[in-house]
């Protein structure tokens, strides 16, 4: 498993801690708006502000997953996602997922990612 920097914090951090890191990273960049990594990130930003309809659901579902399948995110060697899930909060609505560590086969759930 990778080992980064915290973004907020500057310490070291490893695990499951640096892969969520690197799944909000990716959420919360738009797709096509690096100029040299066009194809990083995703379209969850564009359903900011909307209504939860049952097809705004699956359409966030179907951005997960095509961010997790996406070569140029650097996922698809690393984990695979077996679940994404719905969190509805007071005023937010969060994704958790399920994935399984490729390097080692456990399975991981992470939880309260945001975009």
């Amino acid at each position: 498993m990778a080992t980064g920097i915290d973004e907020n914090t500057g310490l070291i951090i490893q695990g499951v801690a640096e892969l969520k890191q690197r799944l909000l990273r990716c959420m919360r960049t738009r797709k096509r708006t690096l100029p040299l990594g066009r194809g990083y990130g995703s379209n969850l930003p564009y359903r900011i502000d909307r209504n939860i309809t049952p097809e705004l659901e699956m359409d966030i579902y179907a951005d997960v997953a095509d961010m997790v399948a996406d070569p140029l995110n650097g996922f698809a060697d690393e984990i695979k996602l077996n679940k994404v899930w719905l969190e509805r909060g007071e005023n937010a609505v969060l994704v958790g997922v399920e994935v399984t560590l490729l390097f080692d086969g456990s399975v991981e759930n992470i939880t309260g990612l945001s975009w």
